[in-house]
């Protein structure tokens, strides 16, 4: 069961939102980008990159990103290049919109556009043990990706093989 995804009303991609988490509204998946996608997805992708890049600022700085004062966050997300790269972000995820196979309206909490690269990049850097098993991939893996927060979890459907419902 494909979901769509728009960006101001034009379709930018599909996924089936096919691998499960733990909790229950977080849905990910392979993200199978439309021309009008993959132009856009630079502006769209990089959040686990900025908020990293932000996140290590801090700590450079001395500054516990649990304690810091929201006008201080407020100056670094407009004065970094990561605080930045954050704000054009958000300004792109308010114009996506998710709809169902039904093409009923999905509303999510937060989403995350991102590539297998960049996680396995940004794993590497984090000295995450579990990055150096990770294989290379084959030159015809998808390349990109899509996590999402939903506001309502999907539920299984048990008419259909693989059917999810919101």
């Amino acid at each position: 069961m494909s979901y769509t995804f728009y960006h101001c009303g034009l379709v930018i991609g599909h996924s089936d939102l096919e691998a499960a988490s733990p909790h229950p509204g977080q849905r990910g998946g392979v993200f199978w980008p439309t021309t009008y996608g993959l132009q856009l997805f630079p502006r769209l992708a990089g959040m686990l990159t900025a908020t990293h890049a932000l996140r290590t600022h801090l700590e450079a700085n001395g500054l516990c990103p649990d304690d810091v004062d929201d006008r201080v966050i407020d100056d670094l997300l407009e004065t970094t290049p990561a605080g930045r790269k954050i704000l054009g972000l958000g300004r792109m995820f308010v114009d996506v919109e998710m709809r169902a196979p039904d093409n009923r309206r999905v509303e999510f909490a937060s989403i995350a556009f991102s590539e297998p690269a960049e996680v396995r990049r940004l794993a590497r850097e984090l000295r995450i043990e579990a990055a150096s098993d990770l294989p290379d991939l084959p030159p015809d893996a998808p390349r990109h990706i899509v996590s999402v927060m939903l506001r309502t979890p999907l539920r299984h459907v048990t008419s259909g093989p693989g059917a999810w419902a919101h």
